[in-house]
């Protein structure tokens, strides 16, 4: 029978720490240990979890396949409660950022969705939260020159740089109060090869839960931060105060950023944060797992390459992702539930039932006569057998005694002596005797049991054999005690007093008579040999009911045993309905996004599970079941659970690709097909609000979870079949033959395209709602939702504010004039349009006749010198972009003129398009 033994691929990773923040970041690291442990039995060395709360988390527990609780270590976790933090605000490097309106209540039980109490929370313990991810950061980064670097399943990947994960939600007040801090302060311990990518998870999923009013407006407020955050640079930095230390912010605090909500694109609702924590562990999970071979790029390189160029939509960013991930499995559940019920039936039919009517009473006669203990004279004869056949004959030796006067001393003497050796060679013989008889008949009820334990539902039968036997032995005990009393007493009414009497009388007549004295004294030594006989006759009676008492004790050693036995195997089959339950009930909760295979006949494949051949099974590994008279139930439950595994690796062995691979390629092609859609991005956007000639910018990218790097998806016919994006998909090993897993990422989308991002604003923009932001001064970024769309009059706006050959709106003086027919009248033919540029362009855009106007000049402009014109808004487009990079224009100004660049180049675009 072949071993089910699973080889897991070398996997090399790079290092990572993955940082959970709030309750939603608790569950995804703790779910996420769960699934290393799953696969690899522990966390691999060159991966640290931490988590982060302002509430001392009851400490939940996830189990593994073998039942293992998984949960996170002292050291994984960091409570950030603060009982007083009144006294913090008054600080100045706090007082500078926190809200004058919101309480500095406790923080014991959480921030109670309030984010800027999260931030002061972090605020409270900074030193030991900056110490504890240096402490992680310089741990994984060092296992690349330790000898922990190389074990059995993995190695450490020689690229350079640590990856960071920080998960958490935007919703609540922890998650979203920390996580920008949080990432700044990671930022410093990481070099440029490093990525830090965050995993966050949007309100939808909270929407609907009590004491949640706060969750649209707070992940609003966050995504703000998030979007502004990534024009940080050299010449754009901040400067952070956390009192035990400054910190220079001089890059985004993210190279990625994944955003989870509750529904992907094709509508598929995850309607409890559980089920959406475990999604994003399993994204997480390939993501870490992805960093396979020493030169792949992962995850975090491939989005940051994609997003290097820098483009905008509408003045917005694209730098946002979204993944989806889900599983196509053969029907592992199903299989757990066969060899749980067969489990069930080998134990209850095959092992402990109750054996037919059968006729004990015989085979117990059998028994005894193998063993010559039927008969108790039998057992008496055979305690007093010779070595030599026959049996020992005690006899008075009164030799050449003299018949005179000195008879009756004489003999007496005699007597004495004579009896002492007598008594102690019946002593020896019987012992000697009793030895032989009761190994043999141990070593009867050895085997015995041996053979009546190893056999279909033989502990039942051995029970009720060794009840009646006992109560045989019983008897014949009773019935050798019974003659060795009689003997007895026989022996102690034998006297030789009288007879020694007939030989003094004999001796002391005045005409002694010799042949008188002789007669005496034959009478005296016939007495003894009768008073012997009976003393041999009764010893070996007790020694006989000694015999049968030792048995009846072995036999209830063995009965012991066998009902220990039995009540482990009713523990153990109560085990395998448990079992068998949860396995069910976990089957009957629908994953939607988990694809099984039903193309397998699981019932014409299904060993036929037997009492027999568990039982040959059992022998050819050397062992007996009498030996389960001495194990635990664990360990006997272990042992069965390896014969079922091995009968059904047949089965088991069978690997999704090896059933795709022999299927034919309609049916396989449907089954991936499937797989790529229940893997859509959990996120909905609307593409209509997206520019056509910007919608391109939204690209995907496909990773693979296979068993192996040798898998048939790299050949034809299954990888023509394969869903996969505008790049060729990535294939990582996971060394788990019954899944092939798929992490689908969609990256390039700008947040206003968010379906559910109009609610969120509206949230946010509710004056009844606390303060949304982390600094007091961030009211004023941009808005993530543009200006609705000007019908084109951004685009002229803009080119008519390029200089020299155009230069058809001017700012003089801090005004914008624009040159206009509409202004003939006036003087110098000007119209002014506004104070500032915001001012100016919403004149501007309200005017029609003037757009039209502006526009023909434009196009005149353009096309009596195509190229000195595009050499013109080239410049001018280095220009603008050089003045925003001096970090000296307004917020609300500078997100016009992102999307005035915007405008100019798609209208060079058009010119290259048109030529």
């Amino acid at each position: 029978m072949l071993s089910p033994t699973v080889v897991r691929p070398t996997v090399v990773f790079r290092p990572t720490v993955v940082i959970g923040l709030g309750g939603t970041g608790y569950e995804v690291v703790l779910k996420l240990k769960k699934r290393f442990i799953d696969v690899y039995g522990s966390v691999p060395e060159v991966i640290r979890f931490i988590s982060i709360d302002t509430t001392e988390n009851i400490q939940e527990r996830e189990k593994s396949p073998d039942g293992t609780k998984v949960f996170l270590e002292p050291n994984e976790l960091y409570a950030i409660s603060v009982a007083n933090p009144l006294p913090l605000t008054r600080n100045d490097h706090i007082a500078e950022w926190w809200p004058r309106d919101i309480s500095a209540a406790s923080l014991i039980s959480g921030a109670g969705q309030i984010r800027a109490r999260g931030r002061l929370a972090l605020f409270a313990r900074v030193g030991d939260i900056k110490g504890l991810i240096a402490q992680a950061i310089n741990a994984v980064r060092e296992i690349r020159t330790s000898k922990q670097a190389f074990s059995d399943n993995f190695q450490v990947s020689s690229r350079d740089g640590v990856e960071v994960f920080i998960v958490g939600s935007l919703a609540g007040g922890t998650g979203s109060g920390t996580f920008l801090d949080v990432a700044f302060l990671t930022r410093e311990h990481l070099n440029n090869f490093s990525n830090i990518t965050g995993v966050f998870v949007l309100p939808r999923v909270f929407a609907n839960i009590p004491q949640t009013h706060l969750v649209k407006s707070n992940a609003y407020g966050a995504l703000k931060e998030i979007e502004h955050f990534w024009g940080l640079s050299p010449s754009n930095s901040i400067e952070i105060d956390y009192g035990v230390a400054k910190i220079k912010a001089d890059r985004p605090p993210f190279d990625a950023v994944f955003l989870i909500d509750g529904v992907n694109k094709n509508g598929t609702v995850v309607g409890r944060p559980d089920d959406l924590q475990n999604l994003v562990a399993d994204g997480l999970y390939i993501q870490i797992g992805s960093q396979i071979g020493l030169d792949a790029a992962n995850v975090a390189d491939n989005i940051r390459a994609y997003l290097a160029t820098g483009e905008k939509v509408r003045g917005r960013n694209i730098n946002y992702c979204s993944f989806g991930f889900a599983t196509l499995t053969l029907p592992v559940q199903q299989y757990e539930r066969m060899k749980l019920e067969d489990a069930q039936s080998l134990l209850k039919n095959e092992l402990i039932a109750s054996t037919p009517t059968i006729d004990l009473e015989s085979d117990i006669a059998r028994f005894l006569e193998d063993c010559k203990l039927a008969d108790a004279t039998t057992v008496v004869n055979a305690l007093t057998e010779s070595d030599r056949g026959g049996q020992m004959k005690p006899e008075f030796r009164i030799g050449e005694i003299r018949h005179d006067r000195t008879a009756l001393a004489t003999i007496k003497e005699l007597y004495k002596r004579q009896l002492d050796q007598f008594e102690q060679r019946t002593a020896q013989e019987l012992g000697l005797s009793f030895y032989r008889l009761e190994q043999a008949a141990t070593a009867a009820i050895a085997t015995w049991w041996e053979r009546s334990l190893n056999r279909p539902n033989g502990l039942a039968y051995a029970l009720q054999f060794l009840t009646k036997l006992s109560h045989k032995l019983d008897e014949l005990q009773q019935s050798v005690q019974h003659k060795s009393q009689e003997a007895k007493t026989s022996f102690n009414t034998l006297k030789l007093e009288p007879q020694e009497e007939k030989i003094k009388e004999a001796a002391e007549t005045w005409f002694s008579n010799k042949n008188t004295i002789q007669a005496a004294c034959q009478r005296y030594k016939e007495r003894a040999d009768q008073k012997w006989k009976t003393y041999l006759h009764w010893k070996r009676c007790d020694k006989a009911a000694e015999l049968y008492g030792v048995l009846r004790a072995r036999l209830e050693e063995i009965q012991e045993k066998c009902q220990r036995l039995h009540s482990n195997l009713d523990k153990v089959y109560r085990d395998f309905e448990q079992s068998y339950h949860e396995v069910s009930r976990q089957g009957t909760n629908d994953n939607p996004f988990i694809h099984t295979i039903q193309r397998i006949n699981l019932q014409s494949k299904r060993p036929k599970i037997t009492g027999e051949d568990f039982i040959r099974w059992y022998r050819e590994q050397s062992q007996t079941l009498t030996n389960w008279s001495d194990k635990k139930a664990e360990d006997v439950k272990n042992e069965i659970l390896k014969f079922i595994d091995e009968t059904y690796y047949p089965l088991t062995s069978m690997t999704v690709e090896q059933v795709l691979a022999d299927s034919n390629p309609e049916d396989a092609g449907q089954d991936l097909q499937q797989l790529g859609k229940l893997a859509v991005p959990l996120w909905q956007y609307e593409e209509s609000e997206i520019p056509i000639q910007q919608q391109h910018l939204i690209t995907e990218f496909y990773y693979y979870g296979v068993e192996s790097n040798n898998t048939v998806f790299s050949n034809p016919p299954l990888s023509s079949r394969l869903p996969k994006g505008n790049n060729n998909p990535s294939f990582v090993p996971t060394g788990e033959p019954h899944k092939v897993m798929l992490f689908r990422v969609e990256v390039g989308v700008p947040l206003f395209a968010f379906n559910g991002m109009r609610d969120m604003e509206l949230a946010y923009l509710d004056p009844n709602k606390v303060f949304k932001h982390l600094h007091r001064n961030w009211t004023n970024l941009a808005n993530l939702i543009p200006p609705e769309d000007d019908g084109g009059a951004l685009r002229w706006f803009a080119l008519a504010l390029a200089p020299e050959r155009y230069k058809l709106i001017v700012n003089h003086s801090k005004k914008y004039f624009v040159s206009t027919e509409q202004a003939k009248r006036l003087e110098g033919g000007v119209l002014p349009l506004g104070g500032d540029r915001k001012s100016a362009f919403k004149t501007f855009k309200t005017n029609l006749p003037l757009v039209k106007e502006i526009a023909h000049k434009v196009e005149l402009i353009t096309h009596e010198d195509q190229d000195k014109a595009k050499f013109t808004l080239q410049n001018y487009i280095n220009h603008l972009n050089q003045v925003l990079k001096g970090g000296k224009v307004d917020s609300q100004i500078q997100e016009q003129v992102e999307m005035e660049i915007q405008e100019i180049e798609a209208y060079l675009e058009d010119l290259d398009v048109i030529i």
